[in-house]
């Protein structure tokens, strides 16, 4: 890129300076020339030729004056900028560095934010292995004292069961000597009511042979004196009064007739045995038996007989 001049780069400025100072110098020129016009008009143009002489030089001298302020100011500004910069520089060296102080400081933190969060980990997982092995402790504790525990209820149960085996053995003894003492009870009991029945039954035995012996004898004096004959009498009476003979009988009946009876005269069975009649006949003379009962009274009590053989014959 071309450079440009100095006029060109601060054309703008420069010619508001020439311009001031071209005001300044017609101004003074003027005054020159009022003050310093001779009084003889022989020098006019050596004048002039020298003021205007006079007036390139101090706009040289004034251009480059401003030149020098100009470059001055250029300089102070190239100054202020250099300084601007090292400012920048310094500013930005100083930002890195905070920056960079930040960072570190950041990895520092974040280091020590690991390192305690390890640490605090690393106590955490002690904490748990602590735990943990009072959990063991504790669990292995209770299992003994569990394991104890069972122990002593096993041997509780173990003498309770001997206990329960003893009680039930001396109660099983005691149960059989009560049982042997109540059996050699019973079986004293038994033989001496055995005795005692068997003294009954002797003693009832001979009073049942007294009476017996009573009874035959009362029974062979009735029948001697003709009162069988005459109870006999009396029962076949009674039968043949209370018989419907049926058409099929005829003269000359005779049937064998076997009685049951019970002291108080009544018939409890009856059945005909040998007869000469026909069915219809036999059947009347059982109605005839049962229509009968009760049968009389013997005339003394020693006749009595439960069972009795008659001969059923009315044509006698």
């Amino acid at each position: 890129m071309k450079k440009k001049s100095f006029l060109q780069r601060h054309s703008g400025s420069t010619l508001l300076s020439i311009g001031m100072h071209g005001t300044i110098l017609a101004m003074f020129f003027v005054g020159v020339r009022f003050a310093a016009e001779p009084l003889f008009p022989v020098a006019t143009e050596q004048v002039a030729i020298q003021a205007t002489v006079v007036d390139e030089a101090l706009i040289e001298r004034e251009i480059a004056r401003i030149e020098e302020r100009e470059q001055a100011e250029i300089l102070r500004r190239q100054e202020q900028e250099r300084e601007a910069r090292e400012q920048a520089q310094a500013a930005q060296r100083e930002l890195e560095e905070q920056q960079r102080q930040l960072e570190l400081a950041r990895q520092e933190t974040a280091q020590r934010e690991q390192e305690a969060l390890a640490e605090q980990q690393r106590i955490v997982e002690l904490q748990r292995e602590r735990e943990a092995e009072e959990r063991r402790r504790l669990e292995a504790q209770q299992e003994a004292e569990e394991a104890e525990r069972r122990r002593i209820e096993e041997e509780q149960r173990i003498a309770q069961q001997r206990a329960e085996e003893e009680r039930r053995q001396r109660e099983e003894q005691e149960r059989l000597a009560r049982e042997a003492e109540e059996a050699r009870q019973r079986e004293e009991q038994a033989r001496l009511a055995r005795e005692r029945e068997e003294a009954r039954q002797r003693a009832e035995m001979e009073a049942e042979l007294q009476r017996a012996m009573a009874a035959e004898e009362e029974r062979r004096a009735a029948e001697d004196a003709g009162l069988l004959d005459q109870y006999i009498l009396l029962i076949q009476d009674r039968i043949e009064r209370a018989w419907n003979p049926p058409p099929s009988a005829g003269p000359g009946l005779q049937c064998e007739v076997s009685v049951t009876q019970i002291p108080s005269g009544d018939v409890t069975s009856v059945s005909v045995g040998r007869c000469n009649g026909d069915a219809a006949v036999i059947r009347s003379i059982e109605q005839a038996v049962q229509r009968a009962s009760p049968l009389p009274p013997p005339p003394t009590p020693s006749l009595f007989s439960r069972n009795l053989e008659l001969i059923f014959q009315p044509d006698t």
